[in-house]
């Protein structure tokens, strides 16, 4: 039985028997309603999880809406179109400088041979802009691919590095900061970019060019053309990334945060570039063409507007970036 000591039930003693304690040990002194905990921590866990799932969807479609609007109020489709404007000078004596170092030392055969190799990566009026340069500048002498590379040699480090500077300017608008490094180091870094850009075409050219030879001397010529391509746009991708998310790390004129947010911003950018590059090939391919609006310049308009979509993409990123990083505490 129990006994009330001062208001308060206590529990009896244990009984002296052995064997009846044997049987009762498992017993607890004082009641317990843990039997019916399970089926509603059950619930109670099942409602907590519909309604974080159901805020994380709130929370990322804010997000977007903030980084829609941040994009209108910073500019950026007007920053995407400085910046594709300066990488279009840059392209045509860009090309010049590598055709030209090209023609020094190889023929015209092995030159369509690259032509062929840059086909399936470039969109419809890139390639066939590329296309029509390399044959005029292969046919030229050796004295006239001197002249011209040194005057392209030129061009293309003013258009190409002053586009760099265009872009830096554009991120560091998108994260809200002012360009505070001084003159020199912003020049420097601007040139550093050009400079890498330049030797990452080199070795992209040299890989899809060598990709075929190594794809033979392993075995696969059956896949060769598939291989080589599926190889060469995943290089192109992944590299896309990784450069994307470089800018984003080191290009605004800041102290880098302990926890910078990069790789959503690189995702969205990659994703974006990649669907405006397929969207605008299938509308040169099988829609229509620039041409038979704009005339002979229809391909430099169409190399136009996919230097703009790449630009805004990386521009977009930016933005979610900066969005992602103000909401969170720890950066």
């Amino acid at each position: 039985m129990r006994c009330c000591v001062g208001g308060h039930i206590r529990p009896p003693h244990p009984p002296r028997n052995r064997k009846c304690a044997r049987g009762i040990k498992n017993i607890p002194p004082f009641p317990t309603y843990a039997c019916a905990a399970p089926a509603a921590g059950d619930r109670l866990a099942r409602r907590i999880s519909i309604k974080a799932a159901f805020r994380a969807e709130v929370r990322w479609h804010a997000l977007l809406v903030r980084t829609l609007r941040a994009s209108t109020t910073d500019r950026v489709s007007l920053a995407a179109a400085g910046c594709a404007f300066y990488a279009t000078l840059a392209l045509f004596p860009g090309l010049s400088m590598l055709i030209s170092v090209g023609g020094l030392v190889l023929n015209p055969v092995t030159a369509e041979q690259q032509l062929v190799a840059l086909s399936g990566l470039l969109p419809a009026p890139a390639f066939s802009l590329v296309s029509e340069r390399v044959h005029q500048i292969v046919q030229q002498s050796g004295s006239s691919l001197s002249v011209h590379l040194a005057v392209s040699f030129l061009l293309t480090f003013w258009s190409s590095s002053t586009g760099a500077k265009s872009l830096l300017s554009a991120v560091n608008v998108a994260y809200d900061v002012a360009e505070q490094r001084p003159f020199f180091r912003f020049q420097l870094i601007g040139l550093s970019m050009t400079l890498a850009a330049v030797v990452c075409v080199i070795l992209a050219i040299a890989v899809l060019l060598l990709l075929p030879q190594a794809i033979a001397f392993i075995g696969l010529s059956a896949y060769g053309s598939g291989l080589a391509h599926a190889f060469g746009l995943i290089m192109l991708i992944g590299f896309f990334f990784v450069a994307v998310g470089l800018l984003y790390r080191f290009g605004p004129s800041r102290r880098p945060p302990d926890q910078p947010r990069v790789k959503s911003g690189a995702a969205l950018a990659t994703v974006l570039w990649l669907i405006a590059s397929e969207v605008l090939s299938l509308y040169v391919s099988q829609i229509g063409t620039f041409g038979a609006t704009y005339g002979s310049l229809g391909a430099a308009i169409g190399v136009l507007m996919w230097f703009y979509v790449s630009a805004y993409a990386v521009l977009l990123g930016a933005e979610l970036n900066a969005r992602l990083e103000e909401s969170d505490p720890t950066t």
